[in-house]
């Protein structure tokens, strides 16, 4: 059986991709301004998590909840992304689905000289996901993951992700990994359309 040399290319560029984080080619003031109430409510939530001598606990931990919707979310990613980024991500667009699943698509464009002809320049990512949240805590669980109609898998993901930080000299990750959440925030939820923030 013949097989596909330029497969594991694929998913190493994939995967160095998700490593560096996603940068947005711009985001604009509509779009900034669309994820205001979110950046505003993880403040609020930041700062009544940090203990205050002689200030009254607002509420039980867990007991509160504010809802964003998927537009709002996005848009929170965009800005989030644009600060964190590398350079080959040029959008990403995420669908939010009930049972705290997400579906989403990442447009890649390497650029002439990193395809180097071995791959097309411009690719989506897609993928299913699940995610699991506790404790202040998420983990992404990845249930399909394809680079254009090429099928990817989360185990060999993981391979490629071990190779990547041996040579770059951090610690190995995960895509199952644990992640902390922003101070305060306990859980995420999902429904359709829209996200569930209780802390």
């Amino acid at each position: 059986m013949k097989t596909n040399k330029t497969t594991p290319r694929i998913a190493a560029l994939a995967v160095c991709v998700l490593m560096a984080g996603a940068l947005l080619a711009e985001v604009t003031p509509e779009v900034r301004a669309k994820a205001a109430p979110v950046f505003a409510a993880l403040d609020r939530i930041q700062a009544e998590a940090r203990p205050v001598p002689g200030r009254k606990e607002p509420a039980a931990p867990g007991s509160r909840r504010l809802t964003f919707s998927e537009a709002e979310f996005n848009a929170y990613a965009a800005c989030r992304l644009e600060v964190e980024g590398g350079p080959y991500v040029k959008g990403a667009e995420l669908k939010l689905l009930a049972g705290d699943k997400v579906e989403g698509r990442i447009r890649i464009d390497l650029g002439r000289s990193q395809a180097g002809g071995v791959m097309p320049q411009k690719q989506d990512l897609l993928f299913a996901a699940r995610f699991e949240t506790r404790d202040g805590r998420i983990r992404i669980l990845m249930d399909k993951l394809f680079l254009g109609a090429q099928e990817l898998s989360p185990s060999f993901i993981d391979l490629v992700i071990g190779a990547v930080a041996r040579l770059q000299g951090v610690e190995p990750t995960s895509l199952g990994d644990w992640y902390e959440l922003p101070r305060g925030v306990l859980r995420l939820e999902t429904r359709p359309g829209q996200v569930v923030v209780i802390y």
